[in-house]
């Protein structure tokens, strides 16, 4: 449910969009529904992923991709539902970046899907940002936010499954509490690490590190 929830958001946010004919370009909103639409699809398809990293037995899918291109692509899946909260929201990329890296695409965006949409999720107001550095070959995804914050004693807590954030005015807010736990399972099956950084009442930041070689 968490997971299927963030792009079916996206789809349903520029469907209303269009519907009250706001200034979107109708390209643009199909392009992100397609691309959400085509989540979905990976996320049918990847929903005993959880178990397998459980068991031990997962299938690394490694192909070229362009690495801005989906940056991008999940910064424009978040940014009507950032902006109908009256927050701003901004993908930040380096001058630098090379074009084509190897990677495994779905699991990647899966990841930086769950940090984006519960930084969207939980702050009020401010900004959100989704950051990218690229160095040595590794990549390191930064999703920053001015919500609530994390509490020292629950920074490591908020990766166990169906544990999730207790000191914010949002913990009625629907979910299992799973995306972290499977986002950090993957991550670690990748090899890569997950991290987090965080200030009661003054924001988090989560830094994704994973190696990507130059194509």
């Amino acid at each position: 449910s968490h997971e299927i929830r963030s792009p079916l958001n996206a789809i349903y946010g520029y469907a209303q969009l269009i519907e009250q004919e706001a200034s979107v370009e109708p390209k643009d909103a199909a392009r992100v529904i397609r691309r959400s639409a085509e989540h979905l699809t990976n996320l049918v398809e990847g929903l005993l992923d959880i178990a397998s990293v459980e068991q031990g037995v997962v299938r690394i899918d490694s192909a070229v991709v362009r690495l801005a291109p989906l940056v991008e692509q999940v910064a424009e899946m978040f940014r009507p539902q950032a902006e109908q909260k009256g927050l701003i929201f901004r993908c930040e990329l380096p001058d630098r970046l090379p074009e084509f890296v190897r990677m495994d695409t779905r699991r990647v965006r899966q990841v930086l899907i769950n940090l984006v949409s519960n930084a969207v999720k939980f702050t009020d107001r401010g900004e959100v940002v989704l950051a990218l550095n690229w160095s040595g070959q590794t990549a390191t995804f930064e999703v920053r936010d001015t919500g609530p914050g994390i509490s020292e004693a629950q920074q490591e807590q908020v990766f166990a499954p169906y544990e999730r954030s207790g000191n914010t005015p949002h913990s009625g807010n629907a979910g299992a509490g799973l995306g972290l736990a499977i986002s950090r399972a993957i991550v670690q099956m990748l090899g890569g690490d997950l991290q987090v950084e965080s200030v009661a009442g003054q924001g988090s930041s989560f830094k994704l590190r994973l190696l990507m070689p130059q194509v």
